[in-house]
Parts: structure tokens; C-alpha cells; sequence
């Protein structure tokens, strides 16, 4: 006996992709950061856009070690988001 599987096509996707990327931090203590300004502890996006979510990742990379000191974390990397969604 033989059973036919009746697979669909795959879906196209009918939403453009992402063109803007934004880096969010959770932010442990009180900071007052150049470019922000003071900042309270919370979820906050970071002033920058980039073109995809690899680029956002790395340059949150670079920011946070540059930021935080050893053995200490001041701010933490919540994720890349599409323009438009949020972190929290």
C-alpha cells in the first residue's frame, strides 16, 4: 500500500525584510553616556540604526567592551530588533 504525501509548496513571504536594525540594552546602574545623555536602569534602545541584525550584534559587541570594565557589567545586550519592534 502506498500513501501519496500531500505536501504544499512553501509559503512566500509577502513582508519585505527588515532594512533597519536597532541594538537594545538592559542597563544595570545609573549612567550618564555621551551621546544619551543619563540613563536609568531599564530597557533602552541604542541611538544607531544598521542595515542588517549581524552588523547590529557586532557593534553592541564592541560597544559593551569597551563599556563595561572587568568583572563588572554596567549594561547587557537585550537583542537586535527590526525597526518598529521593541524589546520590551
Amino acid at each position: 500500500m502506498t500513501v501519496m504525501l500531500g505536501l504544499a509548496p512553501k509559503p512566500v513571504t509577502r513582508t519585505a525584510p527588515a532594512k533597519r536594525w536597532r541594538n537594545y540594552y538592559r542597563v544595570y546602574h545609573v549612567l550618564d553616556l555621551f551621546r544619551l545623555g543619563t540613563i536609568f536602569p531599564g530597557i533602552h534602545a541604542g541611538p544607531d540604526e544598521f542595515p542588517s541584525q549581524e552588523i547590529a550584534e557586532a557593534n553592541a559587541q564592541a560597544f559593551l567592551k569597551a563599556l563595561n570594565p572587568p568583572g563588572r557589567y554596567l549594561m547587557d545586550f537585550a537583542g537586535a530588533f527590526p525597526e518598529g519592534d521593541a524589546a520590551n
